[in-house]
């Protein structure tokens, strides 16, 4: 299996919602209640991804000229996020564990590295902060965050770039 990264495109927006949903309510599912998952599910929708893509820098994941995940990185500060900002990571489930997280976390730094950012920081779901810790990523504090009255703990990581 290759995994091929490259840049959002804007006409991607669907699927890059389609797939958040689905990593949200499948992969993360033992990580957080019903009632959790779906208010942050509820969140995707192909507006906020069409925004990302216009506003960060979005690598998508393709198996076999498929979407199977993304990735985005803020290389300036924009709608409350911080340069350097690791936004989201999904994957979709029929692709998990096959190295499409790792390919994009891989180039999310490499983006990083060539805006001149010094560090990445992220706000890890309990299902993703493993996989930010497998590549350099450490755990600085946990946090909540509110969401329709649903309130979600996750990791705030960082990883210093060289």
């Amino acid at each position: 299996m290759t995994v091929v990264v490259r840049a959002a495109r804007p006409a991607d927006a669907a699927v890059l919602a389609a797939v958040s949903r689905a990593a949200i309510e499948e992969s993360a599912a033992g990580h957080y209640t019903p009632a959790q998952l779906a208010v942050w599910a509820a969140r995707r929708s192909e507006a906020a991804h069409a925004r990302f893509v216009e506003t960060t820098t979005v690598l998508v994941a393709e198996v076999d000229g498929v979407v199977a995940g993304f990735a985005s990185v803020a290389p300036a500060a924009v709608d409350g996020l911080v340069p350097g900002e690791v936004d989201q990571l999904f994957v979709a489930p029929s692709a998990g564990g096959r190295g499409v997280a790792r390919a994009l976390l891989t180039a999310v730094e490499a983006a990083a590295r060539a805006a001149g950012l010094p560090a990445l920081v992220t706000h890890a779901s309990w299902r993703a902060a493993p996989v930010f810790e497998r590549l350099g990523y450490r755990r600085v504090e946990v946090e909540s965050v509110t969401l329709d009255r649903e309130t979600l703990t996750r990791a705030r990581m960082v990883k210093e770039l060289d």
